[in-house]
């Protein structure tokens, strides 16, 4: 059916438009402030900060009114001709449902199970994406999805190794002391790599929002600390060195899988292009060597950075050596080769000299 150009038509596309938008930003905030009181509510609850756990989910109620007003205004403006209002309609109940479970979930009263929470927590982010599919504002595409789910799940599995080789530790300690802190600190471990799915669920469809994306990279901090915990746990439990070599080997595993996840965010943050091959690792080193020092006092954090400067060099040098190998120009092939030896050389003279200062 022709439909004349009039003002009321103009009027009316145009009010679809800014809805859908409104929408979109109220959800990205909602999927936000869930990936938010996911991290805030990790570990043991009475280290909890229940003051920005409530900032979070007032932000989440917030923007959920106004959200489900936004929802009933574009369903009167659009047209009903296949039902498409009553299954936007039927998207943002299911939104609000899946809220409400999490709301109750993190109720210091409810004395629900962690998983619980998880779980409602990610059922908030698949219900976003289908609110999101159905006004048309569906940002990463379903193969991204399936791409982030799947390193994301990688971590958690090179995760599960490594509490597999924890356990092998406390069974072998002596001190009951040293045993349960080696069992508590996998426990944790395991529980922060279930958070990072959990948060990878609910972050997806709105991983173009800043805010969403801080929050996927800080559940990957809490994982980097847990990983970290669980390796010294073990390291001073037992004096066993095949065992700890096997516990170190895992965490690099686990550290790789992270790297892995967190540059496949950053590619999309970026538009999809390219990142330079040696910008994200350049970028690492530079800000972890200004940790370093800033940190000196501390030798736990000391001992985790210069981890991180190590794979972040080792990357970079093997990028610089992979690029001379099929350079065509000679002299910049030994140009490349003699800075990945200088930068290999330095790095491990800073390792050194954080071990001493350790």
């Amino acid at each position: 059916m022709y439909v004349h150009n009039t003002p009321s038509n103009k009027y009316n596309y145009n009010k679809v438009d800014e809805s859908k938008h409104e929408i979109h930003s109220q959800v990205d905030a909602i999927t936000a402030g869930t990936a938010s009181v996911v991290n805030l509510t990790a570990g043991d609850p009475t280290d909890t900060d229940y003051t920005a756990v409530g900032c979070a989910i007032t932000t989440i109620s917030s923007n959920l009114t106004e959200m489900s007003k936004g929802v009933k205004l574009l369903a009167a403006l659009i047209e009903d001709d296949t039902g498409g209002s009553n299954d936007l309609m039927g998207a943002a109940r299911n939104l609000a449902g899946a809220v409400s479970d999490l709301l109750k979930a993190v109720e210091p009263a409810s004395g629900e199970p962690r998983q619980t929470v998880l779980s409602a927590a990610g059922s908030i982010g698949q219900a976003s994406g289908d609110l999101l599919l159905q006004i048309g504002e569906n940002e990463s595409d379903e193969r991204f999805q399936e791409v982030l789910m799947n390193l994301a799940k990688a971590v958690a599995n090179a995760a599960a190794m490594m509490v597999l080789k924890a356990k092998n530790v406390a069974q072998v300690a002596d001190d009951t002391v040293l045993q349960n802190r080696v069992i508590a600190a996998a426990t944790q471990c395991a529980l922060s790599t279930s958070q990072l799915v959990a948060c990878a669920k609910v972050v997806s469809p709105t991983i173009s929002s800043p805010v969403c994306q801080e929050q996927l990279i800080e559940a990957g901090k809490l994982v980097d600390r847990s990983v970290e915990a669980c390796v010294q746990a073990c390291l001073s439990a037992t004096v066993d060195g095949e065992m700890l070599k096997q516990v170190s080997a895992a965490a690099s595993v686990v550290s790789q899988a992270l790297g892995d996840l967190l540059e496949h965010v950053c590619h999309y943050s970026s538009h999809g292009e390219p990142i330079g091959r040696y910008d994200q690792a350049t970028d690492t080193i530079m800000t972890v060597t200004e940790s370093i020092f800033s940190s000196m006092g501390d030798a736990g954090e000391m001992v985790r950075q210069a981890r991180v400067l190590a794979q972040a060099t080792s990357d970079l040098v093997n990028a610089m050596r992979s690029d001379a190998e099929v350079e065509v120009d000679v002299d910049n092939s030994k140009k490349l080769l003699a800075a990945a030896k200088l930068l290999a050389d330095a790095t491990a003279r800073m390792v050194e000299a954080a071990k001493v200062l350790c």
